[in-house]
């Protein structure tokens, strides 16, 4: 196990997450690059950014590390999981593992079938929205050890959300009318 990093090394590390996903908005660099980042905000076992496809009703991996049958699930059954709800709430700013009850986790396939196999004992599952409320998709990170308490990254994580959010979202950074035509089309295509 890597050494404890200090509160300001954890700080120093966002605010390089930040960078990076803005480079990774730009398409400058990979989605994959914000992940490495976050390494060092947080030592994790596995990690992923999913961006939510509304119109196919599914993630979509951009970077991770979890196994293919994780990865499937975060794809394809992750937002009919019971615990879904909870995490979709904007106002939550991540849900912590070791903060589910207990009765929520029993009852969640995810848990159930697809972490407590990998030995996962903590991590956090963050929804992500643009400006504008939409939901654009994911981060999971997963460790097989339980994270120390208190810890700075908990924070860090909720302040990261906005950066985040604009590395997964397919609108960020196009010009304010871009939007708005690609909505127009996307209505045209629809039944």
């Amino acid at each position: 196990m890597a050494a404890q990093r200090s509160t300001a090394g954890i700080l120093d590390a966002a605010v390089h997450v930040r960078a990076v996903a803005r480079s990774a908005m730009s398409g400058a660099t990979g989605v994959g690059t914000v992940l490495t980042a976050l390494s060092e905000v947080m030592e994790y076992d596995h990690a992923s950014l999913a961006r939510w496809d509304p119109l196919r009703r599914r993630h979509t991996t951009l970077a991770g590390s979890y196994p293919e049958a994780a990865t499937a699930y975060i794809e394809t059954r992750l937002h009919h999981d019971p615990v879904f709800p909870v995490l979709r709430d904007p106002a939550r700013g991540g849900l912590w593992l070791t903060d589910v009850p207990r009765q929520l986790l029993e009852s969640s396939p995810g848990f159930q079938k697809v972490l407590s196999p990998l030995g996962v004992e903590d991590g956090v599952a963050q929804c992500l929205f643009a400006d504008d409320g939409r939901y654009v998709g994911m981060l999971n990170v997963s460790t097989r050890r339980p994270r120390r308490a208190p810890d700075p990254a908990r924070a860090v994580v909720t302040l990261l959300t906005e950066a985040l959010a604009a590395a997964v979202d397919p609108r960020a950074g196009l010009p304010p009318e871009a939007p708005a035509a690609a909505d127009r089309a996307a209505d045209a295509r629809r039944p």
